[in-house]
């Protein structure tokens, strides 16, 4: 559907849209800064062993969890407990450290929107899916709605891509087991996957400034933090510079406001391994320890840093969230010193057709639902 549309040339969804016939004005250019440097791999060696990621991470924790500790306690101690006979140490209290200092929320003198979507799941088969990741490229574009439809969409200032662009299904994990004869010929499905992302990122980013990060089932390193998708998998859309592919976890400034999210891994991974069974009280609980991955490299694969652990939180964020959650929901923390924190877990899109907005001047998100647009309704007309 979209490679027809794009190869036509004429005029449709998937062409660049035009300068002289505009559907309408978008927001002028927001003050942005990538802050993702820290997840950045310059050296690659994974000869270390995983014990210098723990010795460091209590290196750095330790002086916010003594500070906590003289707060709560009056002691230099992070665990309050007694040691028994056999040699077991018993925890009756333990306290978290306190969340780090966050830079005043900006003032805005108009609303301005960040549009998140995560599990967009290409490759996967869903017709539903598609038609709403359609209504939501007309929604980003200008091209769906009344009047005051477009007006909402032209103060759309960035959209972030959560992870899972690509479908589980486009793995391709049986083919490792198939001796080479029989695949050779076979095409990956991640190909034609990657072209109809190709395709969508071609229109929205000719459109809006467009963050791109991997999940789980993208094409890039597996361990976090994960490095950005490549820009030749990206022919067409890698022209715009309004393109930004970044790691996960992904950090950076929009108009002043501070977002710090990952694709889900990390929330994921402790939904599987303890008793929480809430996404968001999960993400609430990362911020309070201030830790982004506190499973790895236990049970999530992370890369051996030596020196320094990137996941701990060293600046406080206005907007934390995690993609590839079950359902939207959302809620705002007030901290110790007045830190106040947006939490918000992203839905898959292949399976909810819905994408979260973020309002940066209130701090206010709503989600936005095509769900009740499917395929087999346009069918049925």
């Amino acid at each position: 559907m979209f490679t027809d549309l794009a190869i036509s040339g004429g005029p449709g969804l998937l062409t660049a849209p035009s300068e002289v016939q505009s559907t309408f004005t978008r927001v002028s250019n927001t003050q942005y800064s990538n802050c993702s440097s820290i997840f950045r791999l310059g050296e690659r060696t994974f000869t270390r062993q995983y014990a210098h990621i723990y010795a460091t991470r209590l290196e750095q924790m330790r002086p916010h969890l003594i500070k906590s500790a003289k707060q709560r306690w009056g002691a230099v101690l992070a665990v309050l407990g007694a040691e028994e006979d056999a040699g077991k140490f018993v925890v009756e209290d333990f306290c978290l450290t306190s969340l780090p200092v966050q830079s005043p929320l900006p003032r805005l003198s108009e609303d301005r929107f960040v549009l998140l979507t995560s599990g967009l799941g290409l490759g996967g088969g869903s017709g539903d899916s598609l038609m709403g990741l359609q209504l939501l490229l007309d929604l980003v574009t200008g091209q769906a709605g009344a009047e005051e439809d477009q007006g909402c969409a032209a103060r759309i200032s960035r959209v972030i891509l959560a992870g899972n662009l690509l479908s589980e299904n486009t793995q391709g994990k049986d083919s490792l087991n198939k001796a080479k004869y029989l695949s050779k010929k076979t095409q990956a499905a991640s190909v034609e996957a990657v072209k109809m992302l190709d395709e969508i990122l071609l229109q929205m980013s000719g459109s809006v400034s467009v963050d791109v990060m991997p999940g789980a089932f993208d094409p890039t390193n597996y361990i976090l933090p994960q490095q950005p998708l490549h820009r030749c998998m990206f022919p067409q859309s890698a022209l715009y510079s309004t393109l930004q592919l970044v790691t996960n976890p992904y950090e950076a400034e929009i108009d002043g406001v501070r977002f710090l999210g990952t694709s889900g891994q990390n929330i994921g991974d402790i939904y599987k391994y303890s008793s929480m069974q809430d996404y968001l009280d999960i993400l609430e609980w990362t911020l309070q320890v201030g830790h982004l991955c506190p499973t790895a490299p236990d049970t999530l694969g992370c890369y051996p840093f030596y020196k320094s652990d990137p996941f701990i939180l060293q600046n406080c964020p206005h907007v934390y969230f995690c993609g590839s959650a079950p359902k939207f929901s959302c809620k705002e923390v007030t901290g110790a010193e007045g830190q106040r924190v947006l939490l918000l877990t992203v839905p898959e899109f292949c399976s909810t057709q819905t994408a979260c907005l973020v309002n940066l001047r209130t701090l206010q998100c709503q989600p936005i639902s095509f769900s009740g647009f499917g395929a087999d309704d346009e069918l049925g007309d």
